[in-house]
């Protein structure tokens, strides 16, 4: 057994590891949240049938998935070609995990307040649509539109909810509706772009 990896493997992974796992602990104390709560799964705790909050958990994954592959492909240098293809997954990467976290843990609805985050939602998505124009012309940039259009949608229900002359149900299912295929076009472009631009020396050659 090679003992090579340990010391890299217990810098870079155990010890950030260890250290949210305590902050985790001592800061739910400091809020007397006791550690059972925070330990236990949130469908444990709260005694919720089976399949409660499962599609919002499977758009947690969908966006870590986008995260993991866009920025894994730009740190490990797997997407060749300009530095820009790989800032734009760098980007493009932040920005899906920022949304994630965003969504597990109702940043926008407990801290921020809805109207800070479509101001960043915003900025984001026009930086990626106009700084990256390169990328997203050459790569799948219709299924980026795509999930940007999907997305957009969502946000726009959402913020018409009071507005709309249907059922809270009707706006519900159309907005997470609109979000869910979003995260999903949004993922496969990311798949589809780390796949294109991992291979693009090779085809630039034929």
């Amino acid at each position: 057994m090679k003992l090579s990896t340990i010391r890299p493997t217990v810098v870079r992974t155990l010890l950030p590891a260890a250290v949210l796992y305590s902050v985790a602990l001592l800061w739910s104390g400091a809020e007397g949240i006791s550690a059972e709560l925070v330990l236990r799964d949130l469908a444990q705790s709260c005694n919720a049938p089976l399949g409660q909050g499962f599609l919002s958990s499977i758009g947690y994954l969908l966006w870590m998935a986008a995260a993991a592959i866009a920025l894994f492909a730009a740190s490990t240098r797997q997407i060749q070609g300009p530095v820009a293809y790989r800032q734009f997954a760098y980007c493009g990467g932040g920005f899906s995990l920022w949304l994630c976290l965003d969504d597990m843990f109702l940043v926008h609805d407990r801290y921020l307040g809805e109207a800070f985050l479509y101001i960043t939602y915003a900025f984001f998505t026009g930086l990626l649509l106009f700084k990256f124009r390169g990328p997203l012309q050459r790569f799948a940039g219709d299924t980026f539109l795509l999930a940007v259009v999907l997305l957009g949608a969502s946000v726009l229900t959402d913020a018409l909810q009071g507005v709309l002359p249907f059922s809270y149900t009707t706006v519900q299912i159309v907005e997470e509706g609109a979000k869910f295929l979003g995260i999903a076009a949004w993922l496969a472009f990311w798949g589809y772009y780390v796949n294109a631009t991992s291979r693009l020396i090779s085809l630039d050659q034929r």
